[in-house]
Parts: C-alpha cells; structure tokens; sequence
C-alpha cells in the first residue's frame, strides 16, 4: 500500500512541476507577444503616408525655452518637406522635396545726370533698379526597409537624388548711355561700360545614396529619427555669361559676351543627415 502511495505522491509531483514549466514557458511567450504587439501598435502600417521636417531647430527653440535664454526665436532655416508612402508594413518610398525660389528687386536713387549738365545747384534724382533672381530645386526618392520593435526600430535604404539651380542678374539704369554723357551717373557700377545682364549658368546634379538609421516612436504613428549614409554624386555646371553696353565712339553699343566655361564635380562622401533632418519628426495617418 506504501509503495502504491509514493507512485502516486510522485506522479503529482511531476506533473505539477511539468505543469509549472508549461505554465512559465507560455507565460513568457505571452509576454513577448504582448510586448511585441503594445510597439507595433506605434508603427505605421501599410497604406499609411506621413509627412516630416527637420526637428532641430523646435529642440533649439524649446530648450531655449526651459533654460529661460533671452530673445530666444524659432529659426526655420531649412525648407525641405518630407514625404513618404507605407508600401507595407516594414517598407516605404519615401520623397524629400526642397524648394528655394527668390526675386529681389534692388532700387536705389542717383542724380539726374541730364538735370545736372542743365543746372549743377540741381537735386532731381532717376532710379536705377538691380533684379536678383535665384532659383534651386532639390528632388531626392528613395526606398527604405524597417526593422525592430517595441517602438524603436531601425531602417536601411537607397536614395536617388536630383537638383538644379540658376541664378540671373538684371540692371537698368536711369541715366541713359549717350556721347554727351558716356559715363553716366549708376548705382551699380561704373565705368564706360555697364552691365545689363548677367547669367551665372544653370547647375544640375544628380546622385546617388545608401542610408541607415533609427526611428523612436513616442506616441502612435509619430516619432523621431535620426539617420547617416554614403553619397555619391556629380554636377554639371552650364557655361555663364553676360550682356554690356558701352560707346564707342559716337556708336552706342550693346554685346554679349562668354564668363566662364562650365564645370563638372563629382564627391563621394560619408554624411550626417543622410536625406532627412538631423534629427527628423514623421507624422502618419
């Protein structure tokens, strides 16, 4: 009876303690899985888009703001928009876009050269005008593959990058060029000769990219990042050029005339950013 007792005291025991082993094993499994799931609900999932910025300056802005620094302002001196699509859940397109296009009319008064030669005690004035166009375009697609969770993951990807910039000078004077008057009274240099235009030539670029980084998510489909990569690329810069006008003699004469051949560069660099901020807020929806 004895013995029949102690078989029966210790299959209890065993499957007590293989039940406890089971219950430990699942307990951790269901842990994992709930850990993974509570970061997951962070990630952006498929069909998901999101726009972005260079979050640096709002950290300037508002440790500034803690610190209690005086004339603390928000400089937002860099005007790239990122965008990017959720292909899938672990996988993106991704486009950053810059846009920088400036017209600045400089007007300033000179003397009436024509009103002086008829009275020197004379205080008209003309105006003489300087138009400064500049315009940069900066197009940069690429495609990036995440990895991790519980809400910081990492991403690799590639990037193709596209640019272009021109950059042109308009002058008119209001005294004009006659042989009573070959150097005339001018705010924009002088001389016998006086530029009208001026054509610094067009640059375009192209390149190419491998990138990494990480991404912290501090509340649903929002987070921070920071990434670095390898940049090859090369520009090709178009001849510039300008138009003058001059007397020669009692001919008043107008030409053009070739500045400087176009270039050609090429790098190969290690960067930080790589296409996005220094360090980047996404937004999805």
């Amino acid at each position: 009876m004895r013995l029949y007792s102690t078989i029966i005291l210790l299959s209890v025991l065993s499957f007590g303690v293989f039940a406890q082993d089971d219950y430990s094993a699942a307990f951790e499994q269901e842990q994992e899985e709930q850990k993974t799931t509570q970061g997951s609900e962070y990630f952006p999932k498929a069909g998901d888009f999101g726009i972005g910025f260079d979050a640096t300056p709002f950290l300037y802005y508002l440790g500034n703001a803690f610190n209690g620094t005086e004339d603390n302002s928000l400089n937002l001196n860099d005007n790239t928009l990122y965008f990017r699509y959720f292909l899938s859940d672990n996988s993106a397109a991704r486009v950053a876009l810059r846009i920088n296009s400036t017209k600045e009319v400089d007007n300033r008064y000179v003397s009436d050269d024509a009103a002086f030669m008829e009275d020197p005690l004379s205080q008209n004035q003309v105006e003489d005008r300087a138009i400064y166009s500049r315009n940069n375009y900066e197009l940069k697609l690429g495609y990036q593959v995440f990895r991790g969770e519980n809400r910081l993951r990492g991403f690799f990807g590639a990037d193709l990058f596209l640019g272009y910039s021109k950059e042109n000078n308009e002058y008119e004077y209001g005294n004009q060029m006659t042989v009573l008057n070959p150097i005339p009274t001018s705010a924009f240099g002088s001389g016998a000769e006086r530029q009208l235009t001026r054509n610094y030539g067009s640059e375009f670029s192209v390149g190419v990219g491998a990138f990494t980084g990480a991404e912290y998510y501090f509340m649903s489909k929002a987070c921070l990042g920071v990434e670095l990569g390898l940049l090859y690329g090369q520009s090709f810069e178009g001849q510039s050029n300008e138009s003058y006008e001059t007397m020669v003699e009692s001919i008043y004469v107008t030409g053009d005339r070739e500045v400087s051949p176009g270039d050609r560069n090429r790098s190969l660099q290690t960067t930080l950013p790589s296409a996005y901020g220094n360090l980047y807020l996404m937004i999805h929806f």
